[in-house]
């Protein structure tokens, strides 16, 4: 008797296993936010782009609120970003946050979104380099694109090394390099990486 009983428990929690909507499975799993946004800094057009620039990231349940963010100037993130003599410019750069590019894990603007931004009017005049990437995104950029008169140019490694691929201005497949970028920089549109 107690064989035929523990077998008809391992079947019942089989049983109950398999029958689990894969809706509560779900809700267990640890859940990926929907956009994280990243801060840049603007330098101008032909100067060489810093490489040691700090990840400041802020993630977000949905795009609309991360560009919200950005909107309302990325309070607290910015002044991370600038140096301490630069201070009494952050609230001129707050009022004047731009979306420079994005960057997603999928193609065709699929899957979670970086959202790349800085201070500024985007890329009249001005780039902007990411060095490194953001851990979830590392290798995983599939698609990609410049805003506000940006290209993007995806790089293999970081701090702008190795194979590259410019989006002039949408990528919706990075082709060879997808899944490779370590590091991406947003340049004028027309000008190559």
């Amino acid at each position: 008797m107690p064989a035929r009983f523990s077998f008809a428990s391992a079947a019942l929690i089989t049983l109950l296993a398999v029958a689990t909507p894969a809706s509560a499975l779900a809700d267990t799993a640890s859940e990926e936010p929907a956009a994280c946004a990243v801060g840049g800094i603007a330098v101008p057009d032909g100067q060489p782009l810093p490489d040691d620039i700090p990840l400041v990231m802020s993630c977000f349940d949905s795009v609309e609120e991360a560009e919200q963010f950005i909107e309302d100037g990325a309070p607290g993130a910015l002044d991370q970003l600038q140096p301490a003599e630069e201070s009494a410019r952050s609230a001129r750069a707050a009022a004047s946050t731009v979306i420079v590019g994005k960057a997603w894990t999928g193609v065709s603007r699929a899957g979670t979104v970086l959202i790349h931004y800085g201070s500024g009017s985007g890329c009249h005049a001005s780039t902007y380099g990411f060095p490194t990437i953001a851990s979830a995104w590392n290798n995983n950029v599939r698609s990609a694109e410049g805003l506000n008169n940006c290209w993007s140019t995806q790089y293999d490694g970081t701090s702008y090394t190795g194979a590259k691929i410019t989006c002039t201005s949408y990528c919706a497949t990075l082709g060879a390099l997808a899944g490779k970028t370590s590091s991406i920089v947003y340049r004028p549109a027309g000008t190559w990486g």
